[in-house]
């Protein structure tokens, strides 16, 4: 009897051994799983900032996505972005010490920027090497016509048009045990206080397309390097995109795909034409020295970690071309439903429950923004075979109606606010942009000559055109206001640069 029951001890002590060592080499991960009465699912403890490993049963061990030896599938401009003090938060993590779902992910959220980044680890098998990740999100329901998704997939934003669903192409080919990440910019919606997971809700989809060749109104390409998104449910691989973007997070997409030819950058291998790859590239560069320019739609700084940070969105034309038979997803339309941060009854809906609760986004802009516009008329001659015949000359005069900061413009107050963890706002500014005015007879511009994307724009505090309208056609009438301002967070860490241009109307007066 005295034999069995010193068997027993013995056997225990050895199970508690190999617990604590298996435990013991992973650190700072908590075990326990967090419940707060709710049969929703709370994001598994996660202490990213310090753990080798994510959370997995015994036996399991998976490398966090920015540890050395981890298999990386996303920008190397993000791998070191992560840090709380930067902004990051965790919302969502299904890793748990329990058991391993297929492809398991978890994202955090950086609430200065108004970034969702999700992280994805492959565990399925059998993808051939031109596959590609591509990943979206929709809302449904919607009964309350959220704008959170409007800034994605496009760089001039239509305020009165709320985008419904995103999609995007990651630059990576798909393999299993590697690490992915997707990153979204979401739009501050001050509705979502007030609304129930009954009303809105946030879906993920999880794919893989086949494309064999991509073209960004440049030279066709065989490899997607650069990330594409569009406002879509899907991509169309047989012809062209009517709306999509190229975004980057960072120089080195533009330092690694330059080509050979660095004078007119031509050979590009990101499919574009050369005059757009270069004034891009400069965009790039200006903004994160300070100066905007070539930019629509961009954050600047940020990360403690990478000084040359950026999250651009650019119009770009896209022609796609792939094998549709070769596509399937992980996650497949609808979607799987997340529960969407600082939605009122969000903690006890069921489903994935978010762990940070407070309202996406930085801000937003509540109604579309007014151009002013002066004119002002007077006779000019116009020498026609030799004879000098008056003519009708127009001065309009473009400024930025101020009503945009007394009303349209909201801010967060979750995130804009005097608290240790909260940030202000300086050097708030807008600028007039005229788009793809018109050559008119004697037509001339007086402001500053941008390219961005495909658009040829006029920009500045306030923007002059001259034309004579009696020998020519009157100039475009298109115009956006572009919001630039800095977002200082309180508790001194760096500062990000926030540019967003928004279609607008143009007033007479």
């Amino acid at each position: 009897m005295k034999n069995s029951i010193r068997l027993f001890r013995l056997v225990l002590l050895l199970f508690l051994f190999a617990t604590l060592v298996s435990t013991g080499c992973k650190k700072n991960l908590n075990s326990s799983i967090s419940t707060t009465g709710t049969d929703g699912i709370q994001p598994f403890p996660l202490s990213w900032e310090t753990a080798d490993y994510m959370p997995t049963p015994t036996g399991t061990s998976i490398l966090v996505p920015w540890a050395n030896g981890s298999v990386k599938g996303f920008s190397p401009d993000i791998w070191y972005d992560y840090k709380s003090s930067d902004g990051w938060t965790l919302v969502y993590n299904v890793f748990n010490t329990t058991s391993l779902p297929a492809n398991p992910w978890f994202a955090l959220y950086n609430k200065y920027r108004g970034l969702l980044r999700i992280y994805v680890y492959v565990t399925n098998n059998g993808f051939v090497a031109s596959d590609y990740l591509t990943s979206g999100l929709n809302l449904a329901p919607n009964s309350i016509s959220s704008s959170m998704l409007n800034y994605i997939g496009q760089d001039v934003v239509d305020v009165t048009k709320n985008q419904t669903s995103i999609s995007k192409i990651e630059p990576t080919q798909l393999a299993t045990g590697t690490w992915y990440a997707s990153q979204y910019e979401i739009a501050y919606d001050p509705n979502i206080v007030t609304s129930t997971y009954q009303q809105l809700g946030l879906n993920w989809t999880l794919k893989w397309t086949s494309v064999s060749s991509i073209a960004l109104g440049g030279t066709q390409q065989g490899t997607i390097n650069g990330t594409i998104s569009t406002p879509a449910p899907s991509f169309d691989i047989s012809g062209l995109l009517t709306q999509g973007a190229l975004e980057a997070t960072g120089l080195a997409i533009f330092s690694n795909n330059a080509g050979g030819d660095k004078t007119n950058y031509t050979q590009n291998t990101l499919g574009l034409p050369g005059n757009i790859f270069k004034s891009i590239q400069d965009g790039l560069q200006s903004g994160l020295s300070g100066v905007v320019k070539n930019i629509f739609n961009g954050i600047f700084g940020g990360s403690s970690s990478n000084t040359q940070e950026v999250n651009l969105t650019m119009n770009t034309k896209i022609q796609l071309t792939g094998t549709s038979s070769q596509s399937g997803a992980f996650i497949p339309d609808p979607g799987l439903g997340i529960g969407i941060p600082g939605i009122s009854n969000s903690q006890s809906a069921s489903g994935y429950i978010p762990g940070y609760n407070q309202p996406m986004g930085v801000f937003s802009l509540s109604s579309t923004p007014i151009i002013n516009k002066h004119t002002t008329t007077s006779i000019v001659y116009v020498n026609e075979g030799g004879v000098n015949v008056p003519s009708t000359k127009y001065t309009n005069l473009y400024t930025v109606n101020s009503n945009i900061f007394n009303s349209a413009f909201i801010t967060n107050p979750n995130v804009i606010n005097s608290l240790s963890d909260g940030a202000i706002i300086k050097n708030l500014q807008t600028q007039v942009v005229i788009l793809n005015p018109n050559t008119a007879y004697n037509f001339q511009a007086f402001g500053n000559n941008e390219t961005v994307g495909s658009y040829n724009v006029y920009t500045g505090t306030s923007v002059t055109t001259n034309y004579t309208l009696e020998h020519g056609s009157q100039p475009s009438n298109q115009a956006a206001v572009r919001v630039i301002f800095d977002v200082v967070p309180n508790n001194g860490a760096p500062k990000s640069t926030i540019i967003k241009t928004f279609l607008a109307n143009i007033v007479n007066n």
